[in-house]
C-alpha cells in the first residue's frame, strides 16, 4: 500500500526537502502551500480558504478527508518575520486551524510538526539542551512556536493518534532565502565570487554567539523517520549537530572554502540575536529512530554556494563594501 503524506509548507526551505525525502522513500505527497494550492492528485483545497489573516478550518477538514488516511507534516512557520502580527498568523493561527481540522477530518493517522530551538530559550552556556528541558522561550518568535505547538498537542489527545515535535535549531544548506546568518554570509560569499570582491564585510554584532547548525537535508530526514515510525502520544526530537559553532567559524568555513578572506562589523540591525550559546543533546533520535546526521558544515556550504543554486536561489544579496 501507498503511504500517504500531506505536507503543508512544501514549497519552503524545509517544507520542499521533507517532500523530497518522503517522495525518495516510497511516500505519495500532497504539497499544499497557504493559499489552497495543492499537488499530489487529491485537488485543491476547495471554497473559501484563505483570507490572507486566516484559514478555513472546515475547509481544509474537507481537504484532508478527500486525502484518506494519511501522515499530516507542518512545515509552515515564520521563521524570520519580525512582523508580530505574520508570526502570529503563521505560527500560532495556523497550527489551530490545522488541528481543528484534523481533528473534524478523522483521518489523519499521525502528525509531525516542526518545531523551533527558540522554544527553549536560553542555554547555559557549554550545556547542551535535551527534549526535557523546560520550555522558557524569551522571543516573541520562540512564545509564538510554543503556543502554536499545543493546540496539535491536544489534538493528538483528543483523537488518540500520536504526534512528533522536531524542534529544528539552526537549519542550513541549500535553498534558503534571504534572512538570518546564514543566509547573509552565503549572500555575500555568492555575490563576492560572482564579482571578484577582494573581500567580504558582514554585519555581525556578535561573532562569538555559537549556535548548533544542521542541514536541512539532515532535518528532512529526520521528519521521514518520524513520519514512518510515530509514537504511541507525543514524542520529540531534537534535529541538530550537536555542536555549538561560533559566528566567526561559520564564515572562517565560508573563506577556506571560496578562498575569499572576510572582515566583520558589528552592527546587529536587521538581525536576530538572542542566546549567545546554543547546543542540542541529539541521542533521542539516534536511539529511537536511528536517525545520523549525514551532512557536515562544509558539505552545507559547498551545496550552498554552488553555482547551480544560486541560479535557483531568488534571494536578494547584501551589499558588499
Amino acid at each position: 500500500m501507498v503511504r500517504i503524506a500531506v505536507v503543508f509548507g512544501a514549497r519552503g526551505f524545509i517544507g520542499s526537502q521533507v517532500s523530497a525525502a518522503l517522495a525518495s522513500a516510497g511516500w505519495r505527497c500532497a504539497g499544499v502551500d497557504r493559499y489552497g494550492r495543492a499537488t499530489g492528485g487529491f485537488g485543491e483545497v476547495e471554497g473559501t480558504y484563505y483570507d490572507g489573516h486566516d484559514w478555513s478550518s472546515v475547509a481544509l477538514g474537507r481537504f484532508l478527508r478527500r486525502c484518506g488516511p494519511a501522515v499530516v507534516v507542518n512545515a509552515v512557520g515564520a521563521s524570520w518575520s519580525v512582523d508580530p502580527a505574520v508570526v502570529r498568523r503563521d505560527n500560532v493561527v495556523w497550527p489551530a486551524r490545522l488541528a481543528e481540522a484534523c481533528e473534524a477530518a478523522g483521518t489523519p493517522v499521525s502528525i509531525v510538526h516542526l518545531g523551533s530551538s527558540h522554544e527553549y530559550g536560553d542555554t547555559v552556556p557549554g550545556g547542551s539542551v535535551g527534549e526535557r528541558s523546560v520550555l522558557a522561550p524569551v522571543t516573541e518568535y520562540g512564545r509564538s512556536k510554543v503556543e502554536g505547538a499545543s493546540h496539535l498537542v491536544r489534538a493528538a489527545f483528543r483523537t488518540g493518534r500520536p504526534l512528533t515535535l522536531v524542534r529544528a535549531f539552526n537549519v542550513i544548506g541549500p535553498g534558503h532565502g534571504a534572512q538570518g546568518i546564514w543566509a547573509t554570509a552565503v549572500g555575500l560569499y555568492r555575490a563576492a565570487a560572482e564579482t571578484a570582491a577582494p573581500r567580504v564585510v558582514a554585519e555581525v554584532p556578535l561573532p562569538e554567539t555559537a549556535r548548533d547548525l544542521i542541514d536541512v537535508r539532515d532535518v528532512a530526514a529526520l521528519v521521514r523517520l518520524a513520519a514512518e515510525r510515530p509514537g504511541s502520544a507525543v514524542d520529540v526530537y531534537n534535529a541538530a549537530s550537536g555542536t555549538g559553532t561560533t559566528i566567526e567559524c561559520l564564515f572562517n568555513a565560508f573563506t577556506k572554502h571560496t578562498g575569499i578572506p572576510h572582515r566583520f562589523r558589528r552592527n546587529a540591525v536587521g538581525l536576530r540575536t538572542g542566546p549567545t550559546w546554543q547546543r542540542a543533546d541529539i541521542a533521542r533520535a539516534r536511539a529511537q529512530l536511528g536517525w545520523t546526521r549525514r551532512f557536515t558544515l562544509a558539505d552545507s556550504i559547498a551545496a550552498a554556494v554552488a553555482p547551480e543554486e544560486g541560479a535557483r536561489d531568488a534571494a536578494a544579496r547584501p551589499a558588499l563594501s
